[in-house]
C-alpha cells in the first residue's frame, strides 16, 4: 500500500447544546485520577459505507450529537485546573478530514501505527496543556471512515472512554433518552487529590515504536491449556495472554542489569458492583505488580502470580465496613506502601480492554468492523489487550524501545501463538 495521506478538511470546537450548571461547574479529581500520565486514551473506530447516508450528513450527525451528549458530560467540554475540572463549556476540538489515495478495505489489510497515529486529532507530541475530548472523523475514498478518539486520562480510562462512546453513539441514533446519566465522581472511592501531590509531569518522547499481534481464539485456548495443571488453575484469556507477552518482552529486553516490574490495572467497578456505578467515570482502577522479571522465567509462574495477584485484590475490596472510601484508602495504602522504586525498574504495564464494548458503538450506519485501541503519545512500556471482534481471539498493541521490538519480533515462542499484524478482514 502506498503511504497513506490523511488531508484536514475542517476543524472546530462544538461546545454542549446547554449551559453547565453554576453548582456542577468544579469537578474534584481523585489522587488516582491525578498520578496518571499526562497522555490521552485513544480508541479508533472504522465503518464501512452506508449507501443511505451522505458524508455530510455524517458529519451533521457526529457534530450535533456530540454537543448534545456534552450537556450530559460536561466536564469533558471543561479544562483541567490544578486538581479540578473547571466545566467551563470551553468545547471539544472535532477534526473532519478526508484519505483520496486509500480505500477502507487497503488500509486494513496492513493497518500500521503509524499510519494510524494519521487518524488522531492530535499529534503523537507531549503538549503541556489540551483540551480533554477531541475527535477526528476521516473519511475514506470509498466512504467508509474511521473515528479517532482521545479522552485525557486524568479525567477518563478505557471503560469511562467507552460509557462515554456508548452515550454518544446512542445519542446519535435518537436514543438519547435511553442514556443514563453519567457519575463524575471518583472521589466516591479515592481520596480527593491535593496540591501537594506531584503531579507527573510532561511525557518524553522516545523512540519507542508499536506493533500489533493477534491471538485467535484457538491459540489462546492452547496456550491456557499449556498453563493449566493440578497445581495452577485454569487461567483467563488475559492471564495468559499476559503472561506469555511479559515473558517475551523480558527475553528481549536489551538491559540485563536493571530489574524489570509487570503493572497490570484492574477496573474495580466490575469488582465493587455494589458500590460502583457501571456508569461511574475516572480512573476506577488498581494497579497489581510483579517485580520477577527474569529472562527464561516460566510463564505458568507468571499466571501463578496474576492468579494471587486477584485474590488479593478481592480481598482488599471486601465491604466489611459498607463505605466505599474506606475501601479506597486501603487500597491506596498498598499502593504508597510498596516498595517498588520507579527509578530502579523498567516498568511494563499490560492493561486490558476485554470485555470493554467497544464494538457496540453504532452511530446509525452499523457497528465498528474493526476497533484499535491505545494512548497518546505512545509510552515506552506499555501493552494494550483489546477483543477481536468474534469476542474470542485477543489483539495485543506492544510498544516497546525500537532494539527492544526487533528482538520481540523475532521471538519464536510469541510467534508460536500470535500472528504479527494479520488483515482485518470486512
Amino acid at each position: 500500500m502506498d503511504t497513506m495521506k490523511v488531508e484536514t478538511i475542517g476543524k472546530e470546537i462544538i461546545k454542549p447544546s446547554a449551559t453547565t450548571p453554576t453548582d456542577l461547574s468544579t469537578l474534584q479529581l481523585s489522587i488516582m485520577d491525578i498520578l496518571m500520565p499526562p497522555v490521552y486514551a485513544v480508541a479508533f473506530l472504522f465503518y464501512t459505507k452506508d449507501d443511505l447516508i451522505s458524508q455530510e450528513q455524517t458529519s451533521h450527525t457526529l457534530k450535533t450529537s456530540l454537543s448534545e451528549i456534552l450537556t450530559k458530560f460536561h466536564p469533558l467540554a471543561g479544562r483541567v485546573n490544578g486538581v479540578t475540572i473547571k466545566s467551563t463549556d470551553e468545547g471539544a476540538v472535532f477534526v473532519e478530514a478526508r484519505v483520496d489515495n486509500c480505500d477502507l478495505s487497503g488500509f486494513l489489510r496492513s493497518p500500521d501505527t503509524e499510519s494510524l497515529k494519521q487518524l488522531l486529532p492530535v499529534d503523537d507530541e507531549p503538549a503541556p496543556t489540551w483540551p480533554l475530548l477531541l475527535v477526528k472523523a476521516t473519511y475514506f475514498r470509498c466512504g467508509g471512515m474511521a473515528i479517532g478518539l482521545c479522552i485525557s486520562h486524568r479525567l477518563a480510562d478505557a471503560a469511562s472512554l467507552s460509557i462515554f462512546l456508548q452515550a454518544w453513539a446512542a445519542t446519535a441514533r435518537g436514543e438519547s433518552d435511553l442514556v443514563a446519566s453519567p457519575d463524575f465522581c471518583s472521589t466516591k472511592l479515592y481520596p480527593a487529590a491535593n496540591e501537594a501531590i506531584k503531579i507527573p509531569g510532561e511525557v518524553v518522547n522516545r523512540t519507542s515504536v508499536t506493533k500489533r499481534f493477534v491471538f485467535v481464539a484457538s491459540k489462546i485456548e492452547e496456550l491456557r491449556n499449556k498453563v493449566a495443571s493440578d497445581v495452577v488453575p485454569r487461567p483467563t484469556r488475559v492471564q495468559s495472554v499476559t503472561s506469555l507477552i511479559w515473558k517475551c518482552v523480558v527475553t528481549a529486553s536489551t538491559d540485563t542489569i536493571r530489574e524489570k516490574a509487570l503493572f497490570q490495572p484492574a477496573n474495580l467497578r466490575t469488582k465493587i458492583p455494589s458500590l460502583l456505578s457501571e456508569n461511574q467515570i475516572g480512573n476506577l482502577l488498581f494497579n497489581s505488580l510483579i517485580l520477577d522479571g527474569k529472562a527464561g522465567m516460566d510463564i505458568v509462574e507468571t499466571v501463578k502470580e496474576l492468579q494471587k495477584r486477584a485474590e488479593d485484590l478481592s480481598g482488599l475490596v471486601q465491604d466489611e465496613e459498607g463505605s466505599s472510601m474506606t475501601i479506597g484508602w486501603r487500597l491506596f495504602g498498598e499502593i504508597i506502601n510498596s516498595k517498588f522504586n520507579r527509578e530502579d525498574h523498567d516498568m511494563h504495564s499490560v492493561t486490558s480492554w476485554c470485555k470493554i464494548p467497544l464494538y457496540d458503538a453504532c452511530f446509525g450506519w452499523g457497528s465498528p468492523v474493526w476497533v484499535a485501541g491505545s494512548v497518546s503519545p505512545n509510552l515506552d512500556y506499555v501493552t494494550v489487550l483489546i477483543d477481536s471482534k468474534d469476542g474470542q481471539g485477543i489483539e495485543a498493541w506492544v510498544t516497546l524501545p525500537q532494539e527492544n521490538m526487533l528482538l520481540l519480533e523475532q521471538s519464536t515462542e510469541l510467534l508460536a501463538f500470535a500472528s504479527p499484524n494479520p488483515s482485518v478482514l470486512i
